[in-house]
């Protein structure tokens, strides 16, 4: 009865290995080929990458991110000045697939990872292509570098809330995913757009627990990638199971938006501190104003760590990219997890139904103060979340 936690690795990669290494946080991390290139890859511990996969990123395949030309297994990269198309990559996928095999066989990553491609709209031939291109290749290529057996082997999965909200479609891609017996667990990845940071959607978080859960009840492992705090809900699918925790956003929310070049100059956002009684991330300058000004509601609801007491220990208020207020988050997630992994199902249940009520009263002592948190900061979530849990209990607990 064990939830692991990994680490998304995004464009700082070294604040997850400092957390990882110095703060003990999490199990290993996922290593991410559009951050990190693969001379980087290549300097890092044999220590630290045995306990970490490797996600090749194939979501899109043409992509022509700058770091992903160091790999020379990567479809685009493979296919050379032509670029990726379909057609031409079938000739050459198992070729791909045999070195994105021996790349993380030669790094002893902990698992193998074979990818897929991401498809934003509903494709009737999602599963068909998927087999062809890579799943299929990369099977015979584990198969030939003889390491069925050796190694866990996990299958990419990404998919849309339109395709979990299907159930012809969410049924068809659960009996795709267990038809390998080849494959050892699941490796999930779901995007879900929305205007809020925290998503309040219980149909979407209802059906891809269900999706998780079916999963792990026909004995396949599973990874829950790129999410945000919902992924405490995620904890109720299975008694054994690894979810993930990121820094920037584009590690928390999935998108294309990470793989395509873009020149387009993005503002930074506000900084924001992840306050756990309140499960969700608020303006940090929010925070100080309720520590400042209500220390009684700030004595209910703070959650100090190292990292926090230094951000607000220090002179000038951190930005959206300093280090410090991401460590907080992971080592006060890994906190709550810690919590949830030992007990059973049920017990996690009342456990999180107890959090999302004291959440919600705690919300309440802040528009007391009286506060007005903005609408990604505030308590909206937490009806969808109380509600999906709620239904999921009563069809799978």
């Amino acid at each position: 009865m064990t939830i692991e936690l990994l680490h998304q690795v995004g464009h700082n990669s070294n604040w997850n290995r400092d957390s990882f290494s110095k703060d003990e946080v999490g199990s290993g991390l996922i290593y991410s080929p559009v951050h990190d290139p693969e001379p980087r890859i290549n300097g890092f511990s044999k220590k630290l990458k045995e306990t970490s996969i490797f996600d090749p990123q194939f979501y899109l395949p043409s992509s022509q991110k700058p770091k992903f030309k160091s790999y020379d297994f990567f479809p685009n990269t493979i296919l050379g000045e032509q670029g990726f198309n379909t057609i031409d990559y079938n000739t050459v996928a198992y070729e791909s697939a045999k070195r994105c095999v021996a790349f993380q066989h030669l790094h002893n990553f902990k698992n193998i990872i074979i990818p897929a491609r991401f498809y934003e709209q509903l494709n009737p031939s999602y599963t068909e292509q998927q087999s062809e291109l890579f799943v299929n290749p990369f099977i015979k290529a584990i198969k030939e570098q003889g390491l069925l057996g050796e190694k866990e082997i996990y299958l990419s999965v990404p998919i849309t809330s339109h395709m979990v909200n299907i159930q012809e479609y969410k049924n068809n891609i659960l009996n795709w995913l267990t038809s390998y017996p080849e494959i050892d667990g699941i490796y999930f990845i779901c995007q879900h757009d929305r205007q809020t940071k925290q998503i309040q959607d219980s149909k979407f978080l209802i059906e891809y627990m269900d999706v998780i859960h079916s999963t792990i009840e026909a004995d396949l492992k599973v990874i829950v990638g790129y999410t945000n705090t919902e992924s405490l809900l995620y904890s109720l699918c299975g008694q054994d199971i690894t979810l993930t925790v990121g820094a920037f956003e584009n590690t928390r929310i999935f998108s294309l938006d990470k793989f395509i070049v873009s020149d387009e100059e993005r503002r930074g956002p506000k900084a924001r501190i992840y306050i756990p009684k309140l499960l969700n991330w608020i303006n940090f300058e929010d925070a100080k104003l309720i520590r400042d000004y209500s220390p009684d509601v700030w004595s209910r609801i703070y959650t100090p760590t190292k990292n926090a007491e230094g951000a607000f220990a220090a002179t000038k208020i951190p930005t959206f990219n300093s280090p410090i207020l991401y460590k907080h988050y992971f080592q006060a997630f890994s906190e709550q997890l810690n919590s949830l992994s030992p007990l059973n199902i049920q017990d996690r249940f009342n456990m999180l139904r107890g959090w999302i009520h004291e959440s919600m009263e705690f919300y309440e002592l802040i528009k007391d103060i009286p506060l007005q948190l903005d609408k990604n900061g505030n308590e909206a979530h937490l009806t969808s979340w109380i509600n999906a849990i709620e239904i999921f209990n009563k069809n799978h607990l």
